[in-house]
């Protein structure tokens, strides 16, 4: 009897850098939008995501929820229902 494994879930969120401490948190992916602000847990600056924003930490954000929406569309479109990352 062979058993089949799920296909792997993408992420459900990224690694953001807050640009005051340096500390590393996570936000939902589904919040990685322009104009979305959030806190950082450890310091309380606010971070506002922005494709235009100087901060590395919010570029680098938006790659990696770029990346990871590519590839869901990408499974989508090939139609094996899984993620391929």
């Amino acid at each position: 009897m062979r058993m089949q494994l799920a296909p792997p879930q993408p992420p459900d969120k990224v690694k953001v850098l807050c640009s005051k401490c340096r500390v590393p948190f996570r936000e939902k992916v589904k919040n990685v939008r322009e104009g979305f602000q959030v806190q950082c847990p450890n310091c309380t600056k606010l971070i506002t995501f922005s494709t235009d924003s100087a901060d590395p930490g919010v570029q680098r954000a938006f790659t990696e929820v770029r990346r990871i929406k590519n590839g869901m569309m990408l499974s989508i479109n090939r139609g094996d229902g899984g993620f391929s990352g």
